[in-house]
């Protein structure tokens, strides 16, 4: 199922964040991207609609998520990641 692939994909990325340090270039701090990230995933497995421009945002190229990714050296797991949200995002 779609939905499964995104929520494994967003449960990694809560992961890689776990062992993250924030990034001086992302506009956000790792803590607040897992409670951004958090609630998504509270969201698909409640069967709600997950905010896809949230997401879209999120993991947008140079933004918060690949920003940090560099910085922690998972910038390449962070563009498989990405290819699974990005699959989501801009469907319809």
């Amino acid at each position: 199922m779609e939905v499964d692939n995104l929520v494994l994909a967003l449960e990694k990325t809560l992961s890689l964040l776990g062992e993250s340090k924030s990034s001086d270039w992302a506009g956000l701090t790792v803590e607040e991207v897992i409670r951004q990230l958090e609630d998504e995933l509270d969201r698909a497995r409640n069967s709600q609609p997950m905010d896809l421009k949230r997401l879209g945002f999120l993991f947008a190229p140079t933004g918060t998520l690949q920003e940090i990714s560099i910085d922690n050296d998972w910038a390449n797991e962070f563009l498989e990641i990405s290819k699974t949200i990005d699959r989501h995002t801009n469907a319809k």
